[in-house]
C-alpha cells in the first residue's frame, strides 16, 4: 500500500517538528497494530492523515522540542552560573590577598612613623634639642 504519510508530516529534510511528529504517528500505528492484529491498518492510516490529526501530532512534537530546549537552556544556565561563581571566588581570593598586602603595608608605615617620632622625641630630649628649639622660636 503506497501512501503519502511521511510527506504529509515532514515538509523538508530539516523539519525537525515534522520528523518527530511522524515518529509519534509511527509509534501510535505500532500500538494500534498490536492492539488490533486482525484489523486492517489502512483505516488508521487514512484517519491519521487528516489535517487535524497531522496538526495534533505536530503540536505534540513542537511541545516536546520546546521542553527539550528549555531543559537544555536550563542546564546551560546552571553551568554558566556555576562557572561565574567559580571565577568570582577566584577573583575574591586574589583581591583578598592584595587587600591584605596593602593593609599590612599601611600598618607598617604607620608603625615606622610612630617609631621615628618616638626616636626623635627621646633623642632630642637627650641632646637638649627641645630647649634649643624653643629658644630659637622665641627670637
Amino acid at each position: 500500500m503506497l501512501h503519502q504519510t511521511f510527506q504529509s508530516f515532514v515538509q523538508n529534510p530539516r523539519d525537525l517538528a515534522g520528523l518527530i511528529a511522524y515518529a509519534l504517528y509511527k509509534a501510535d500505528k505500532v500500538e494500534f497494530m498490536k492492539a488490533h492484529p486482525q484489523v486492517d491498518v489502512h483505516g488508521f492510516v487514512l484517519s491519521m492523515n487528516l489535517p487535524s490529526q497531522i496538526d495534533t501530532y505536530r503540536t505534540r512534537a513542537e511541545i516536546m522540542l520546546e521542553d527539550m530546549a528549555e531543559e537544555s537552556l536550563s542546564d546551560a544556565l546552571a553551568d554558566a552560573e556555576a562557572d561565574h561563581l567559580r571565577r568570582l571566588r577566584r577573583i575574591e581570593r586574589t583581591l583578598g590577598f592584595w587587600s591584605g598586602v596593602w593593609s599590612n603595608v599601611i600598618a607598617n608605615l604607620i608603625a615606622a612613623g610612630i617609631s621615628v617620632f618616638l626616636v626623635v622625641l627621646v633623642f632630642g630630649s637627650k641632646i637638649n634639642f627641645w630647649s634649643g628649639l624653643l629658644k630659637y622660636l622665641a627670637q
